[in-house]
């Protein structure tokens, strides 16, 4: 193997670690969003005490506004993906981790909207009756 066949590889190793390092980067950069998100839903935020405390049907309004828009950011990145691959993959990871989000979330804002049967109702009493 030649000198010049040498930088050339070492070179072409170099660019691909640069690569990998931007896309960590940006994701590491841009991260802080759903590091957020993730805290307001497990509540150790002062926000997520306010959150916590809105009406059931709020919530869903709120959980549903940021999947239409963790959706919205899939097509950017899908747009994104022949120009600016970086940056697409940034959107494409932030969106699913969101959309995850939500998704554990909407169940328990949907149960707190609908209103237990009468038949859990009964059991529900019948369980605290006998546990005092």
């Amino acid at each position: 193997m030649s000198k010049s066949e040498v930088v050339q590889d070492v070179k072409k190793k170099r660019g691909i670690i640069k690569a990998i390092g931007s896309v960590l980067f940006a994701i590491i950069a841009s991260s802080h969003h759903w590091v957020h998100t993730l805290l307001i839903a497990l509540g150790l935020t002062t926000l997520s005490s306010g959150l916590l405390s809105l009406s059931p049907s709020t919530k869903i309004i709120f959980l549903l506004v940021s999947l239409v828009i963790s959706a919205w950011f899939i097509r950017v990145a899908k747009r994104k993906w022949s120009y600016d691959r970086p940056a697409a993959w940034v959107y494409l990871i932030s969106s699913i981790i969101s959309i995850i989000l939500v998704i554990t979330s909407l169940p328990q804002a949907i149960s707190a909207v609908i209103p237990p049967s009468q038949q859990q109702q009964q059991t529900q009493q019948q369980k605290d009756i006998h546990g005092h």
